[in-house]
């Protein structure tokens, strides 16, 4: 009889009864096992070391070191890293400073267990799991730091980028991109690795910030018109 492969999960939460919670909701899983919790940023650092989990659920707002300040030591040390922000705060300083320091998502703790469960396996797949209220704050703040006037950044980019950036700009997975574009999963992933490199960025996040930023994107135009528009 085979023994399943649990991935590890770390909970960073300062509330014993939110730990307690999860400690009930991960016991009876055969994808997911907790293997520790942290109750400050700080912890988490030290948790991370010594567990190495495949995933970490971090609060944001805690005493002592906070959950943003948790994330960014955890990022910078192990680039790697799979973070996702899990907190009641969803506010723009919140969203924008979890994910700058490198939160792989953001989600909010109303999130059911059915979408936690697969934002949690979005995040390891290296998509960006973001609730849905979650990404119209980050793309409305991203849109009105960037400006409605002026023409696309030329940086290279084909039609089929462009488009892809759209689906992106709706909050797709990349199995959702693949399916609009015809595509596998696969060449999804390999057309964000050559986007990543034209803008200098890496992440999900950071590509979705800088092409709006650069008005590649519009997250008001549907994709198609986007690539048609870029393309002339």
């Amino acid at each position: 009889m085979t023994t399943p492969v649990h991935t590890r999960v770390l909970i960073v939460d300062d509330d014993a009864l939110v730990r307690e919670a999860y400690r009930s909701f991960f016991a009876d899983r055969d994808d997911f096992a907790l293997v520790g919790e942290a109750r400050d940023g700080a912890e988490a650092v030290d948790s991370y070391a010594v567990l190495q989990p495949a995933i970490v659920l971090m609060d944001l707002q805690m005493p002592g070191v906070s959950g943003i300040e948790g994330t960014r030591r955890i990022c910078s040390r192990w680039p790697g890293a799979c973070v996702v922000a899990l907190t009641t705060f969803g506010t723009r300083d919140y969203i924008v400073a979890a994910l700058r320091a490198g939160a792989s998502g953001y989600l909010l703790k109303d999130a059911g267990a059915g979408q936690l469960i697969a934002a949690m396996h979005q995040a390891l797949c290296g998509d960006m799991p973001l609730s849905s209220s979650i990404r119209r704050q980050l793309v409305s703040s991203v849109t009105g730091e960037a400006g409605t006037a002026g023409q696309p950044a030329d940086v290279g980019l084909t039609a089929r980028e462009v488009e892809l950036l759209g689906w992106l700009t709706q909050g797709m997975t990349n199995f959702q991109i693949g399916r609009q574009m015809y595509v596998s999963e696969g060449s999804v992933k390999q057309y964000l690795s050559h986007i990543g490199d034209k803008l200098g960025v890496k992440s999900r996040t950071q590509i979705l910030v800088k092409a709006i930023q650069l008005n590649i994107v519009n997250p008001h135009l549907t994709p198609t018109i986007e690539a048609q528009f870029i393309a002339r």
